[in-house]
């Protein structure tokens, strides 16, 4: 045995032994504890009231406050923004650690995802791989995970409840399946309630893989009973506090937001392609930024491979969160990190890591396999010359105003030089327009343009008298075109 093959297999016994789980864990748990003291936007010893560091931020201030008043025992309207599941994690540290009560809660939820990734790249490849690949996306993705992982987030729950779902539902069969995974989707209901639909393929294959019908039947009603106790649940808290189902906040991310008002194969492209288009984001496409995601192509196929149906469930509620949020009207190439929108769909880079070193490890053995390589291979080439076009619509115009707009979305309405602050005087038909429901616009500078999604109703967008808009506006859309252009991909 060649000395290169003995050190690997020594290092691959020394992983196996009981109690080197425990020390890896040691070792990230250190890790996790000096990059959040070490965190520029740490709030240190300064008090919550002063709102320094992550507390200025809007969603991690009301993580706090609703903590604070549940430490107190009670649920205000003044405090009552996000579901509660998260602020609950932090109330026994209120007192003992004001400034930080989510650092416990938030270093355990990262350590018990890491063992649950862990125990899925094992299913797929070496101990030996599985650490050479977690050290080098940590390594690689430092920024990315202390925006998504150190700083407060309520996804860091429901990335953990995710994750444990996908593992169940490789290793474990029979009853037990549909009961966990109904347990983890009522839980995320407390936390995220629209993370809790992603669970659904999984748990419709855990119940239809049961051997009889009498247990289908069983297990599908009493999966039914538990996850609508929690819906139940936290619906009579909102009625209590608000006096209706739902509270203001998701109220408004259907009406003030909503989903799927733009074209979805343009948002894939510029959540994955290009974000120059429109928005003039240069490096936020997910495939550049992150090239190893090509390699997810042989990835997912190689993962339905090896795991069947149970894991084709896997992969869909894995696509099923990422589409969800993709149709999000908020994400957009302009909030993934000026706004940290990525940690929306942070949680999803983990099982696709791990299918990653498992096809990288032991994919080449095996044919079907072949052809998530050209896969990747054909994205790649696609990715590297696909363009989206901005083209001139003829549109009846005047200066400040657009008198007929055309029927065609998403559209956009560009008015040369003038300033993009004074997109609140627009009017569709008179009417305010909401921005994300109504339309987006870049944060680089730029003339004053706005992209016009389904919801976007009206025949005349005009401005408000006074506000100073001038110019006559340009109106248009966008076609598909194709240009080899590596140099404008990587700048």
């Amino acid at each position: 045995m060649s000395r290169s093959r003995q050190g690997w297999a020594t290092v691959e016994a020394l992983l196996k032994r009981r109690g080197a789980g425990w020390l890896l864990l040691a070792l990230l748990a250190g890790l996790y504890i000096w990059a959040y003291w070490t965190h520029p936007l740490n709030p240190g010893s300064a008090p919550v009231t002063a709102r320094t560091g992550w507390w200025s931020w809007s969603d991690q201030y009301k993580y706090l406050l609703a903590t604070q008043d549940l430490a107190a025992g009670k649920v205000t309207r003044e405090t009552y923004h996000y579901p509660l599941g998260y602020s609950a994690l932090g109330v026994p540290f209120v007192k003992l650690w004001p400034a930080h009560v989510f650092f416990v809660p938030d270093l355990l939820l990262v350590l018990a995802t890491a063992a649950m990734w862990w125990r899925l790249v094992r299913r797929w490849a070496p101990a030996t791989v599985a650490l050479a690949v977690a050290v080098v996306f940590i390594t690689t993705h430092g920024d990315l995970l202390r925006l998504t992982m150190v700083v407060p987030w309520n996804t860091l729950p429901t990335q953990l409840t995710l994750l444990s779902g996908v593992l169940l539902m490789l290793e474990v069969r029979g009853p037990r399946t549909v009961w966990w995974l109904t347990g983890l989707a009522a839980a995320t209901w407390l936390v995220r309630p629209a993370d809790a639909v992603s669970f659904a393929p999984m748990l419709v294959w855990a119940v239809l893989r049961l051997e009889t019908w009498r247990a289908r039947i069983s297990c599908g009603v009493g999966g039914v009973a538990i996850i609508a106790a929690a819906m139940g649940a936290v619906g009579a808290l909102n009625l209590s506090v608000w006096g209706t189902w739902r509270t203001p906040y998701e109220q408004a991310a259907h009406t003030m937001v909503g989903f799927f008002s733009f074209p979805l194969a343009e948002k894939l492209y510029w959540t994955f392609v290009d974000g120059r288009p429109f928005f003039g984001e240069t490096d936020t496409a997910l495939l550049w930024r992150y090239p190893w995601l090509f390699l997810a192509v042989p990835g997912v196929v190689f993962w339905v491979k090896r795991e069947g149906a149970a894991g084709a469930a896997a992969v869909a509620t894995v696509f099923l969160s990422g589409l969800l949020y993709l149709g999000y009207n908020d994400f957009f190439p302009s909030s993934f990190y000026r706004f940290s929108l990525i940690h929306y769909v942070s949680w999803l880079f983990l099982p696709l890591l791990a299918a990653v070193a498992g096809v990288c490890w032991a994919g080449w053995r095996t044919r079907v396999v072949w052809l998530g390589w050209g896969g990747a291979l054909l994205l790649f080439v696609l990715a590297s010359g696909l363009q989206l076009v901005e083209r001139p619509l003829s549109a009846e115009v005047a200066p400040g105003e657009v008198r007929a707009l055309p029927k065609a979305r998403s559209l956009w309405v560009r008015f040369p030089g003038e300033s993009l602050e004074k997109v609140t005087a627009l009017r569709f038909d008179g009417r305010a327009i909401l921005e994300s429901a109504d339309y987006q616009i870049p944060y680089m500078p730029s003339d004053l343009k706005l992209l016009l999604g389904d919801r976007a109703e009206g025949g005349q967008l005009s401005a408000l008298p006074g506000a100073g808009i001038n110019a006559t506006p340009q109106v248009g859309d966008f076609r598909w075109g194709w240009q080899w252009a590596w140099g404008r991909r990587h700048p």
